[in-house]
This record gives C-alpha cells, structure tokens and sequence, in this order.
C-alpha cells in the first residue's frame, strides 16, 4: 500500500496516501552531553523547547503505529541515554513487536551499568565514534572523549558475550573527516579486535561552506558534497519526489509530527499528538499540502536543499 500509493502519486503527481508508515522516528529527547560543530543539539542552536518524552506518551504512541509500523529508530536529536525512561520505552516496543534502534555516544555507558544496558538492549545499537585518538576524536566531539568511548563500548561487547547474549546488534558507525579519514584501516582492525558486528563509514552532514573546508574529507566517496568556487553542494538529484514521506515519519519529545530528520527545529509541524490520533495527522489536509509541495517544486523546501533521500551516505564495510 505505501509502495504502490507513492507509485501512483508520482505519477498523477498528487499526493495519494494508502496505509501507514513502516518506519518511525522517535524522539526521547533533543538534551546532549556533547556538542559536536553540526549538531543543532549539541550546540545549542536548536529554536524549539527542550524536553523529555514521558514514558506513558511514547506506550501511546506505540499503540498508535504498532499495527503497521514495525521498525521505530529511537532516536533524533540529542543523547538517548539522557532520558531515564529509555529501559521502559525499549521493553514496551519490543513485548508489542516492534524492532527498536538507538543511535549513541557511548557516554552513559560504562562497566559499572553495562548489565542493566544489556537487560534492557535495543535489538541494534549504533555506536558512533569518530575518531581511534583525543585529537582526532575531540576535534568533532566536543566534549567527550575517545577514551570513555572505547571503554564502554568494550566492556559492553565483552559482557554480551560472557553472557552469551544476541541483543544489541552492534553497529559502529565512524563519519570520516578530513581528521580522520586515515584511520579507515585502523578503523577496521580496531572494530575486528572489539568484536563489533558491523562497521559502517558514514559521510557527513554540513550547513556551511566554513565546516566543508574544516571537515569534508579528500577521499570523494566520503563526501556528499562537491566544492568548488567558495560553495558546497550536495551530490544528489533535486527530483519532485520523496518516498519518506509515504514510508516513514518523526515524532519529537512533545509530540510534534514532522515530515523527516533534516526537519532538526521541526518548522514543518503538520500536526501535534495532543488529541490527535497520528492516522489523523498522517492522512490530514496539511501533510498533504506539504507532499504536494515536494511534488511540485522540491527544491522550493529549505530542509530539502540539504536531503539524501536516494544518495547513499553509509558505505557498509564489514558485517561479521
């Protein structure tokens, strides 16, 4: 049904909308205890409330999508850890059949919780750590340390097997920079030696021309951008369609409903869970004026101008 309604509205080239979203992005919080250069979150930057979603909102939620969306990223903006409330959220989706991911730092684990982590695992947890030293490290994520990273994401992978556990899948995600992108091949016996189970090099995400030069590295298939004549642009294709927005939504902390993660400040709020069921939102006037919008003149949408939607931007280097 999402397949075949996006089919049918690219080429009627109005906005017909069958079924539910398979996938969602949800939001415990946009707090974070770091504050890398081109994270709104991090930085402060971010015009919309801070906050933490309640646990009793998310089961909510959760009731709301379950029947048809099976794969919920548990993460937007800011650190996930942060929200107390996490074990509760991870247990619930997971119990109603939904597949949960989590994107973090590493920071708020260590050996002294790693076996209330692993109790409560998403089913795939993405480790990012972008960079094997401090310089290196320190250089985007600011804040934290390389250090407290490999340490937790060791003791982690050391008692999952101890304890001869299937959850988290780990994913260790690594976005090369200019800083960084000699370290790929240690990247690659350091994840071995860790015992990770997937390895993905990630390009980055840049919102002005002075972070391109200072990040963007020299090795053009870890680029989504080209450079040239003091400018950047990105690589993909500005086409009149967008299937993210027939197969996936994002949900913030206090319930706003935007179309997709490069809405960071959520300034396309089609609807707001407070009395609102999302299949009202989902199917309402507004949302459908904003798919109309990318039919008719994608390029006109500011957070569209710096989308990847059908670039590849993760390039999958081992899966053990």
């Amino acid at each position: 049904m999402v397949v075949s309604s996006f089919i049918l509205s690219r080429i009627t080239r109005k906005p017909i909308v069958w079924g539910l979203p398979i996938s969602y992005s949800i939001e415990p919080t946009n707090h974070c205890n770091l504050k890398c250069p081109e994270c709104p979150s991090g930085l402060g930057s971010l015009t919309r409330p801070l906050g933490l979603l309640k646990y009793d909102e998310f089961k909510n939620w959760i009731d709301q999508i379950k029947s048809t969306g099976f794969y919920v990223q548990l993460f937007f903006q800011g650190e996930p850890f942060i929200n107390k409330q996490l074990p509760e959220m991870i247990k619930y989706s997971q119990e109603n059949r939904v597949y949960i991911s989590i994107s973090t730092n590493g920071h708020f684990i260590n050996q002294s919780n790693v076996d209330f982590i692993l109790d409560n695992a998403p089913d795939k947890l993405i480790y990012s750590v972008d960079g094997l030293d401090e310089e290196s490290y320190q250089n985007y994520r600011v804040g934290g340390t390389f250090k407290q990273a490999d340490e937790g994401l060791r003791a982690l992978i050391k008692r999952k097997k101890e304890r001869r556990l299937k959850k988290p899948f780990i994913e260790f995600q690594f976005i090369v920079m200019k800083q960084n992108e000699h370290q790929l091949d240690e990247v690659m016996k350091y994840c071995k030696e860790a015992g990770v189970d997937k390895v993905v090099f990630k390009t980055m995400q840049i919102s002005n021309y002075e972070n391109a030069i200072k990040f963007l590295p020299s090795n053009k298939k870890y680029s989504r951008y080209t450079v040239e004549n003091g400018s950047y642009k990105i690589k993909n294709k500005m086409k009149n369609h967008c299937f993210a927005l027939w197969r996936t939504s994002v949900l913030t902390w206090d319930g706003k409903v935007v179309p997709c993660c490069f809405d960071k400040d959520a300034e396309y709020n089609l609807g707001t869970l407070n009395g609102k069921s999302f299949q009202q939102i989902w199917k309402s006037k507004e949302y459908n004026h904003f798919r109309q919008r990318v039919l008719d003149s994608r390029k006109s949408i500011n957070i569209c101008t710096n989308c990847t939607e059908g670039l590849k931007i993760n390039i999958f280097e081992i899966e053990q």
